[in-house]
């Protein structure tokens, strides 16, 4: 998709110029409109939206410089370029404090006027850029994902960016991250938006029947096969497949993937042809694809072909900012929902959610919020309807350090298996979820680690990062 040629508008009441002026704008590339005087300037200004205007500053009707205020209002990053028969400094001040982008002079140089049309659309190109970035910093809803931390917003420029190529796409991010959320806005920013979404969730579906689901079968083609089957595959013709989970997939499964991949058809089981669909895929994964490669569990040349682009979703932890957006965005969803009219958070409630390190992610604080709503008929969401995980850990930080106040708290000495625990758990953030690295500087082998991962119920998610 090109970007469309800038157009030009010239206002002057001089009609043998503006026939000049069109002359080398059109050599110049651009587009080209014009008016003999103000009327004449308003009826072209409501069929089409002038990338630059040349304005006279004597027209026969009027004072153009007394037209720049209400252009400027209208058209606010439209640079206005005055042309003048009296090249006064008096002229040019008035020009300019009108809110003129710049004057040129006539007789006009035209060499000149090229430039000064060349630097006015850069002008406007780059004072477009910078409103587009302010907008996404600002933006807060970028097709149902919610946030504006630095990490979501880099996560919606590369949507944009990547959405309307057919490359494949691999979104990595812990599970309840949104990886679903962040694949249907792909698919909603690409020109496959008018297209299905399929979502294939692998661990769901049966193992012995993932390759009948994906690729369909036809009639009689295995023991139950009572009718025809249209796979996920084929469904998904002139849209989008989202394959979520993929390290879940059967080896096999992902061979034949891969070959559909490479050349976009399908063969039902039990069919004697192949068929052709155009299908964009996006893949998605929970785990570390390096270490699922060397645990034979995914096969390296599938995952080179999904991964054309990859995106990072962080976890929740890591934008602690956006919790508060969140979950006035969950808690307004789940008040109407369930007739509830609860509508405010208290602050030590919100503090409290922020704090927390959120293992399930998003996932977990929507789940959360829809639970409060519906068990609590009350207008503020407060404190003590948080669970004793959020709220406990709160209580057990303050205790341990905050002992000099007027109440003087009880020391609350943690259990040996608590502090164990805990020590695990920050080996494993400095590590970054390395079972081997936080092995190494706990002096404990991986399979005792594992097994005190396991016991303590510390978030297997969280340890499968890397």
């Amino acid at each position: 998709m090109t970007d469309p040629v800038p157009v030009i508008l010239t206002v002057d009441d001089d009609p043998h110029l503006l026939s000049i002026i069109e002359h080398h704008v059109l050599k110049w590339g651009y587009t080209h409109c014009q008016a003999t005087g103000s009327v004449e300037m308003w009826k072209q200004l409501e069929k089409v939206i002038p990338s630059i205007i040349l304005l006279d500053v004597q027209l026969s009707d009027c004072d153009g410089t007394a037209l720049v205020p209400r252009l400027k209002q209208r058209f606010p990053s439209v640079p206005i370029i005055m042309i003048t028969a009296n090249a006064t400094i008096e002229t040019a001040v008035r020009s300019l404090k009108s809110g003129a982008y710049d004057f040129i002079c006539k007789p006009l140089d035209f060499d000149r006027l090229r430039i000064e049309i060349d630097k006015a659309v850069k002008h406007l190109c780059l004072s477009l850029q910078v409103k587009a970035f302010q907008h996404a910093a600002l933006r807060t809803d970028f097709h149902g994902m919610i946030g504006r931390s630095e990490p979501m917003r880099a996560a919606y420029r590369l949507i944009e960016t990547v959405a309307p190529t057919d490359a494949s796409v691999l979104l990595l991010g812990q599970t309840g991250t949104g990886k679903e959320l962040a694949a249907r806005a792909i698919h909603e920013c690409s020109n496959r938006s008018n297209g299905p979404f399929v979502a294939v969730n692998a661990p769901a579906i049966p193992h012995e029947l993932i390759e009948s689901a994906l690729f369909g079968h036809e009639k009689g083609a295995f023991t139950g096969a009572h009718q025809q089957h249209i796979g996920f595959c084929e469904q998904a013709n002139g849209g989008t497949l989202f394959l979520d989970e993929i390290c879940e997939m059967d080896y096999n499964v992902q061979a034949k993937l891969l070959r559909f991949l490479q050349d976009h058809e399908v063969q039902r089981v039990g069919a004697k042809s192949s068929k052709t669909v155009d299908v964009r895929v996006i893949a998605a994964t929970n785990r570390n694809p390096a270490r699922q490669i060397q645990k034979n569990k995914l096969r390296e040349d599938f995952y080179y072909r999904l991964s054309v682009v990859s995106i990072d979703l962080v976890p929740l932890k890591q934008r602690p900012g956006d919790i508060a957006l969140l979950t006035r965005y969950f808690l307004d969803i789940a008040a109407a929902r369930y007739g509830r009219n609860m509508s405010s958070i208290s602050p030590e409630a919100a503090r409290r959610l922020e704090s927390y390190d959120w293992p399930g992610n998003v996932r977990q604080l929507e789940h959360l919020i829809d639970q409060i709503v519906i068990t609590n008929n009350a207008a503020e969401l407060t404190a003590e309807m948080l669970p004793a995980e959020i709220t406990e850990k709160k209580s057990r930080e303050v205790s341990l350090v905050d002992t000099k106040t007027d109440e003087k708290p009880q020391k609350i000495i943690p259990s040996i298996q608590e502090m164990e625990r805990r020590l695990i758990l920050h080996a494993l953030e400095l590590t970054s979820g390395s079972i081997p690295q936080a092995a190494g500087h706990l002096g404990l082998s991986e399979a005792t680690l594992y097994r005190k991962i396991k016991k303590f119920g510390i978030s297997r998610t969280f340890t499968e990062q890397q």
